[in-house]
This record gives C-alpha cells, structure tokens and sequence, in this order.
C-alpha cells in the first residue's frame, strides 16, 4: 500500500491537478466564446462590481432560489463548505502543499475540520435521500449525477476514516488520495466543473444585468 500511495500523492496527482488546471481553463474559454457568439455585448463595458453583487448574492445566499428552497439551501452550502474547507484547509493537506512546492497557508484546527467533513457527510446523505424521494428531483438525476455525488464525497469519508483510524489505515489513505485524485481528473469534463464556472457565469450574467439595471438578482 505504501507503494499505492506514494504513486497516488505522486506522479497521480501531478497529473490529476494538470487535466484540473488545464481542463477548467478550456471550459472557462470555452464559456466566454460562446457568450460572446451569443451576445457580443454581454461581455463589452464588462462592470466588476455588478458581477461582484451578482456573485456574492448566490453565495450569502439572498436570491429568490434560496428563498423559495431553504432546506436543500442549506443542505448544499453546508455541502459545498465542507468540501472546500476541509481540501483547502486541512493542515495535513497544506503541510504536503508546502512540502511539494514550498507554499503554505492558514489552515484549520483538526478538530473544526473534523466537524465539518462530519457536516459534509450529513448534508451529502440528506441530498441522496432528497434525490431518492422527491419525485421532481429524481427525474432530473441521471447516473452521471450519481458519481459525481458519490466521487464528491468518496475523499470526505475515506479522509475521516483515516484521521480516526478507522480501519486498516495504509489502505484508507492510499484510496483517499486515489479518491481526490479522481476527483480532480474528471472535474473539468463533469458537473463538478462548476466550481470555477459558477464565478464565471455569475459574473458575466451580473454585469450583464447591471448594464440593463434589473438588479444582481
């Protein structure tokens, strides 16, 4: 397993994080040429604080989505923080930042990031069962939607397994950075690849609102 390991904190996640990188910034191009075809005007006088307003209400959340869905709302922010947090800010994680490249950042104390990889997983299972018996939802979940559910929470449990050992903890480690690794390569070409592309789209639908002075929505 040590073997396994190193290959996949390695060599793997080297290129893992190139497919990332490169990919979204395809995706990222890719999205302003084609908002560009589709209304040339959309990005020209590009207005940086309407896109700001327009971001920072998806993200507080005070649209009317959130408003009219408070429960899964709630269930997919906490969600989504638990994810990012615990990836980015996980000391284990910075410390093998600065190892490989001698870059290193704040991080979280173990035990805030062992609660919120516990809130992940909590969220992740009502968003499953949410997908399971409401009808509307589940018509619009196809198996795609199921592995990126699966994959996204793969890296969160096998990571809390690991930090409170339990189980065999050479093998849990190994597939938790396989899981992150995996994680990474099909970003890009997924669902998963909004996680860069929500900041793009919002921004140039809030400027775009911002010069027809309908609000940031």
């Amino acid at each position: 397993m040590f073997a396994l390991y190193d290959l996949a904190a390695g060599p793997l996640f080297a290129f893992s994080l190139s497919v990332f990188v490169l990919g979204m910034g395809w995706r990222v191009l890719r999205f302003l040429l084609l908002a560009k075809r589709a209304d040339p005007a959309a990005l020209k006088g590009f207005r940086l604080v309407w896109a700001i307003k327009s971001i920072f209400r998806w993200l507080v959340p005070a649209n009317i989505t959130a408003r009219e869905n408070p429960l899964p709302t709630v269930a997919g922010f906490v969600f989504h923080l638990g994810l990012l947090a615990t990836a980015l800010f996980l000391q284990a994680h910075v410390i093998l930042w600065d190892q490989a490249w001698d870059i290193s950042w704040w991080t979280l104390p173990d035990e805030v990031a062992d609660y919120l990889a516990f809130a992940c997983l909590g969220a992740g299972a009502y968003l499953i069962l949410r997908r399971l018996a409401a009808p509307q939802v589940r018509a619009l979940t196809g198996p795609s939607d199921w592995l990126v559910l699966f994959l996204s929470l793969a890296p969160v449990l096998s990571g809390v397994l690991a930090y409170h050992q339990w189980g065999d903890y050479d093998t849990i480690i190994a597939l938790h950075v396989l899981a992150a690794d995996l994680l990474l390569l099909i970003a890009p070409f997924t669902k998963l690849s909004h996680v860069v592309l929500f900041f793009v789209s919002r921004a140039v639908t809030g400027s775009d609102f911002g010069k027809r002075n309908v609000g940031a929505w």
